[in-house]
């Protein structure tokens, strides 16, 4: 068998390409490139793979094709994306009357393989979602991504690094915006201003009792509707928001005030002096009293 032959891609695509061999600290702490590239299929061709230590972002610039992922088939056009887990079996293919241009990133790391599952249950069990109005932003990520030199360079790796969240927070966000106008504007009827007013008034109301009700009675609808849109919009129900603005404000009057342990629970808005002491050992391993020790600011003179 000719090898050269079996891998010549001349006549098929048009492609520029750059290979990626990241460092062990990029591997052990870091979002990592593999491989950056953009692609003009000449005629319709088809790639498929598996078990690849990777996620694969492609952008089509243009032209038309489809994704096969977990059996099922999607088609991609102008502006769709497709976000894939490379250890599954997936193909890609240019189609023959339209073939496209594509614009990609191969990419590894412990944050990505911790977000994946939720944006693939957020996007519906999909890999492809269309972002043309996003198209300039995702397209300049891809692009400074494909300028860095390919050096085991901690600079370079940082900054790819960087880059590369930028790229999985619009994935992220893409698909909770999509999911909100989908789901939760139509579970409450919601708007925009809506859940900006709700955010503003539990910053402001967070260690009031009966939040719920004011809710309901604000927006006129019932609260488990309100909660539910609430939480398909910013992935986080309006009781474990209430409970995170809780837990700031301790930790701040406990660093910047002198005011005794009873107080700050009651202006905090906790309900017992368990449920306070449970928080902190919960998300900062440690009691109030030893988390005032640590961080407190207090002038001595």
């Amino acid at each position: 068998m000719n090898m050269e032959k079996l891998f010549d891609a001349e006549g098929i695509t048009k492609s520029e390409r750059l290979m990626h061999t990241p460092s062990t600290f990029a591997r052990k702490n870091l979002l990592y490139v593999q491989e950056t590239g953009q692609l003009k299929s000449l005629k319709a061709h088809s790639c498929i793979r598996e078990n690849l230590d990777s996620y694969l972002f492609f952008f089509v610039l243009s032209g038309t094709g489809s994704v096969v992922f977990d059996g099922e088939v999607y088609e991609m056009t102008e502006g769709s994306c497709a976000f894939i887990d490379c250890r599954k079996h997936y193909e890609h293919k240019s189609s023959e009357e339209n073939p496209w241009e594509l614009m990609w990133v191969h990419f590894d790391g412990q944050i990505v393989e911790a977000c994946y599952p939720l944006f693939y249950e957020g996007n519906h069990n999909s890999p492809v979602f269309i972002a043309k109005e996003e198209k300039e932003k995702l397209v300049a990520l891809v692009e400074e991504l494909r300028a860095i030199p390919n050096e085991q360079n901690v600079l370079y790796e940082l900054q790819a690094s960087g880059l590369l969240q930028q790229l999985l927070i619009s994935c992220m966000e893409k698909v909770i915006t999509e999911k909100a106008k989908t789901e939760g504007d139509t579970d409450a009827a919601l708007s925009v201003a809506d859940y900006e007013a709700i955010r503003e008034y539990l910053n402001t109301h967070f260690a009031e009792k009966n939040l719920p009700q004011a809710l309901s009675s604000m927006f006129g609808k019932e609260f488990g509707r309100i909660n539910t849109a609430f939480s398909h919009r910013y992935g986080i129900t309006v009781e474990d928001y209430v409970e995170n603005r809780k837990f700031n404000k301790a930790k701040e009057l406990l660093r910047f005030t002198i005011k005794p342990i009873d107080e700050i629970i009651t202006q905090a808005g906790f309900a017992s002096s368990e449920q306070f002491h449970a928080m902190f050992q919960k998300n900062e391993e440690m009691s109030p009293e030893d988390y005032r020790k640590k961080w407190a600011q207090w002038i001595k003179g």
